[in-house]
Parts: structure tokens; sequence; C-alpha cells
């Protein structure tokens, strides 16, 4: 649970920093933050288990969170563009 949480908390703190730029679309916001998701996780593992290995599972992980923010990103902008309507 203390895992998920810092993932939350830190994807969330940075999707609300980028959105307030106004530089990046649905897309790019989403894809940062499956990206921090994932940092944060991994920085709260490796403090738990007391081991910096733990950050060899993030170049897999964060592929995982490209993939994934690109997807939501992209149903997030279809959702948007019909509730505009």
């Amino acid at each position: 649970m203390v895992y998920s949480a810092a993932g939350a908390a830190t994807s969330m703190l940075v999707m609300a920093l980028l959105k307030k730029t106004k530089k990046f679309s649905s897309v790019g916001v989403s894809v940062a933050g499956g990206i921090f998701h994932n940092v944060g996780q991994i920085v709260v593992a490796s403090l738990v288990v007391q081991n910096v290995r733990m950050a060899y599972y993030l170049p897999f992980l964060l592929v995982s969170g490209v993939v994934t923010g690109v997807l939501i990103g992209i149903v997030a902008q279809t959702a948007l563009r019909y509730l505009k309507r």
C-alpha cells in the first residue's frame, strides 16, 4: 500500500505541475504520470528494503509507464473532446 501511495503522490504532483505549464498535451502529462508513478514506487521500495539495487527494475517499469501513459492519455484526450461538446 505504501508503494502505491508513494507512486500516486509523485505522479499526481508531477502531472499537476506539467498541466499548470500548459506546454504538454493530455498524452504528455499522462506519460509523465506513468513514469513518475514507477519512480515513486522504486524510491520507496529501495528505502524499505534498504537496497538501492531495486533501481535495476526501473528501466522495465519505465517502458510500461510510457506505454500505459500513452494509452491512458489517448483515452483521456478522446473523452475530453466528447465532453466538451
